[in-house]
């Protein structure tokens, strides 16, 4: 054998054998095989940017305005609030554009919104400075990938926030409620038998509707048959009886966050005289 031929396989030896080892490893036991033996694909890692936007964007220059009961438009942009009042939900100032269409940048009024060329109101931040370019282009390319929402702990169903909150004063005649959770929720088990709201004589107040809302899969909303008057409420949202709260996967409701299922959630919250919502 000449030294030219030697050298040769002991290059690609240099490469092949570790490829072999590698093969060998995953066929042993099955391992990283499915069931038809070929390699199972590497899930890419939770996405991320939306975190990044959340951190960068929205918590550090948007909450100065764009949080709790007098947020302007309604858009809470806090993290306990911020994904589930954007995706899919339709703008305040031009109701034929959703704030967040997944997909679709260009026909996503925030981003009309970050860019300046939208057709109401002025550009955000409000007075600037506005965002640079690459901030920007982080909230195009999180919707263009579908604008998927943060990583959530697995089989944990909690409630992420409600609207109005516990330590807020809710205006008169509020005649709709929100309740947000860290995960997707069973559309069909939110109804009046999961859901619940009380006045301060511990009498029922009548619900007109229980509904999850297209695209909406972590938030459920509550209809009431009548606005509010004056008083103090307590929602609450059962994960305890017969029927409890539970996502798709038969995950029940860690409504009082001790970190194990069941424990209804309660929250109170008080109506005061004022302006009519």
């Amino acid at each position: 054998m000449s030294a030219q031929t030697s050298n040769f396989m002991g290059r690609q030896g240099f490469f092949v054998v570790p490829l072999l080892l590698a093969l060998a490893g995953c066929a042993g036991n099955g391992e990283g095989l499915d069931e038809n033996g070929q390699p199972i694909p590497i899930t890419p890692p939770a996405n991320t940017d939306f975190a990044e936007i959340q951190a960068t964007i929205f918590t550090p220059i948007c909450t100065n305005c764009h949080i709790g009961a007098n947020a302007p438009q309604g858009l809470r942009l806090d993290e306990a609030n911020s994904y589930a009042l954007l995706v899919n939900v339709a703008s305040g100032e031009v109701p034929a554009l959703m704030r967040v269409n997944p997909g679709n940048p260009d026909a996503s009024y925030l981003v009309q919104k970050l860019q300046g060329n939208n057709a109401v109101g002025a550009r955000m931040p409000f007075g600037g400075p506005y965002l640079a370019q690459d901030r920007i282009d982080l909230v195009r390319r999180w919707i263009s990938a579908g604008a998927p929402a943060a990583a959530t702990p697995p089989n944990q169903l909690k409630v992420a926030s409600t609207i109005p909150g516990s330590t807020e004063v809710a205006p008169l005649g509020t005649s709709k409620l929100t309740v947000i959770f860290a995960g997707d929720v069973d559309a069909s088990l939110a109804t009046r038998e999961t859901f619940g709201l009380r006045n301060g004589f511990d009498e029922l107040v009548p619900l007109a509707g229980v509904s999850v809302p297209a695209g909406r899969p972590n938030v459920v909303e509550l209809t009431l048959a009548q606005p509010l008057p004056q008083g103090t409420y307590q929602l609450e949202v059962r994960a305890e009886g017969p029927v409890a709260l539970a996502d798709n996967a038969g995950h029940v409701l860690d409504g009082d966050a001790d970190g194990k299922a069941g424990g209804d959630f309660l929250m109170s919250f008080d109506v005061a005289a004022g302006e009519t919502k």
